[in-house]
Order: structure tokens, then C-alpha cells, then sequence
């Protein structure tokens, strides 16, 4: 069930009021994405015309010549500071090169209707991710038989290998940037020695970590969540015991019955739905 702002705000315990905290929640992302894109060569900014802006309280980042939303998308606005016109016409002005971007909004964001305002000004809703939270309690659970390593010297190589190989963008020097930048885990599950999946972990000054990076993305680029699963075993397992309050992530593929495989393995994590995040775009 997705939480509604109004129940959120009704929570009493602090460990859950700080889990349930969408200004936190967002910025932990934000702070992974900047420090990706700061990690970035000078070559791959130049090509691809990468950028960031503050705006609205949230970031707007910008591929100028990499068009895709993923790369393009602006994440935050509405939760420190209201949803405005201004805003809005910040950020139009901002993506100015026909870049596929979009919005995202939550129903945390302020004032009551945002929404309605994305609608005026032609944004359209294309999809939408489940943000999912998780706190720091204890993580119980069963072993599992695939091996999870985190990516050192020995594993760099491989690891940039597969994930480059999976996605297929021509990025080879970036995730080698941020390999071992401040703040930065990586982790690889292999079964026989063969890399299986990959997913990073970023963690903010606050302790707040924020998980993405993710290769094959599940439920999207494949079926199979036990590789994903027992990473996140691992990364939670090392977050806790470096004193950890907050991880964030998302399910890219939301089931209006919650009731796929992801919702259940993450709900075994001890994850909870914030909050569903809607894809609003401009450009069809």
C-alpha cells in the first residue's frame, strides 16, 4: 500500500518519522547523482554535454546529447520549497536541446496539487517507480548459495565489463571515476566465478544510503531477482554495522497488487513503500 502524505506526518516512532521522510529520502539520491556526475572525465562530460542545476530545491540533471530520461530527469522538487510556475519554467528552460526529460512526482511534493500544475503546463504521466525505503533494524534471514563480493582492485575491471556489456552505453571511463570515489560501494553476486548482477551504494554525510547502478536492472531487464536479492543481503548487512539509518531504492517496475516477486523479496529486506514516484513528461 503506498503511504499517503497525511499518514506519513501521523507516524510517532523517530526511527520510522526519519524512514518516511521524503526531503531526506530524495536528497540521499541527489547526493549519489552528484557525485556520479562530478566523478564524471572532462571527455565524457564534453560528449555527452552533462550537467546539473539546482532548481526548485531539487537537481535537474541534463545529458544534452544523450537524450534518454534516464539521464534526464529532474528529482526533488516540491519538498523544500512549493512547486511554482517558476519552477516549472526553471526547468523548461533548462532542457533546451529536445532531451527526453522528465519530472518526478510523489505525494509528498507541496502545495496539495502539483500535479494538476505538471498537467497546465503539458506534462504527462509515463511511468512510475515504487520508492522504497528501509531503516535500521536488524537483517534476519537464510543465507544464500551465491557468492557476493564487494568490487576491489582485482574485481574493477570485470565489474565496469559487465556493466558496461549489459547496458551498452559507450561509458567505459565513468564507472571506473567513481570505482572508488568517497562514499561509494560496489558489490558483484557471482555464481561459478561469472558475474551474475551488480548493484552500487552511495552514502551521505547523514548516513542515509541510496542504492543504484543496478545491472541487469530487476524486473525490467530481467526475471531473475536472487542475484539482485543477495547483494542487497550484503550491502545492508556492511551499511548496518557502519551505523547506517536509511536505505533508499526504487522498484522499477510497480504492480498495481503488489504482489510481484520484488515486493515480496524486499518486504523480506525489511523495506516498506515511502511513496510511488510518476514519470511526467513533456515531449511525446
Amino acid at each position: 500500500m503506498v503511504l499517503s502524505h497525511q499518514s506519513i506526518l501521523a507516524q510517532k516512532n523517530d526511527s520510522m518519522n526519519t524512514m518516511y521522510n521524503s526531503l531526506l529520502i530524495e536528497r540521499t539520491e541527489t547526493e549519489a547523482w552528484r557525485s556520479l556526475l562530478d566523478a564524471a572525465p572532462d571527455s565524457l562530460r564534453k560528449v555527452n554535454g552533462m550537467k546539473y542545476m539546482a532548481i526548485g530545491g531539487g537537481t535537474a540533471i541534463n545529458f544534452q546529447k544523450n537524450p534518454i530520461p534516464l539521464f534526464n530527469r529532474v528529482i526533488g522538487l516540491g519538498l523544500s520549497e512549493p512547486l511554482t510556475q517558476q519552477v516549472i519554467d526553471s526547468v523548461k528552460n533548462f532542457y533546451t536541446h529536445d532531451e527526453k526529460y522528465l519530472i518526478h512526482f510523489s505525494s509528498p511534493m507541496k502545495p496539495s496539487n502539483p500535479d494538476a500544475l505538471l498537467k497546465q503546463n503539458g506534462f504527462y504521466i509515463a511511468g512510475a517507480w515504487e520508492r522504497i525505503v528501509r531503516d535500521n533494524k536488524p537483517l534476519y534471514g537464510d543465507g544464500d548459495t551465491i557468492e557476493v563480493r564487494q568490487v576491489d582492485s582485482s574485481l574493477v575491471e570485470s565489474w565496469v565489463k559487465f556493466l558496461i556489456d549489459t547496458y551498452g552505453f559507450d561509458f567505459y571511463w565513468w564507472p571506473r571515476a567513481f570505482a572508488f570515489r568517497q562514499g561509494w560501494k560496489h558489490y558483484v553476486a557471482l555464481r561459478d566465478g561469472k558475474i551474475l548482477a551488480c548493484r552500487s551504494f552511495f552514502t551521505t554525510k547523514n548516513k542515509t544510503i541510496f542504492s543504484g547502478v543496478e545491472a541487469p536492472v530487476p524486473g525490467v531487464m530481467t526475471s531473475n531477482h536472487a542475484p539482485d536479492f543477495a547483494i542487497w543481503k550484503r550491502a545492508i548487512s556492511d551499511g548496518l554495522k557502519e551505523g547506517a539509518t536509511l536505505f533508499v531504492a526504487d522498484i522499477e517496475l510497480p504492480d498495481k497488487e503488489k504482489n510481484k516477486e520484488a515486493y515480496e523479496g524486499f518486504k523480506q529486506l525489511g523495506f516498506a513503500i515511502a511513496y510511488t514516484r510518476y514519470h511526467y513528461r513533456l515531449n511525446k
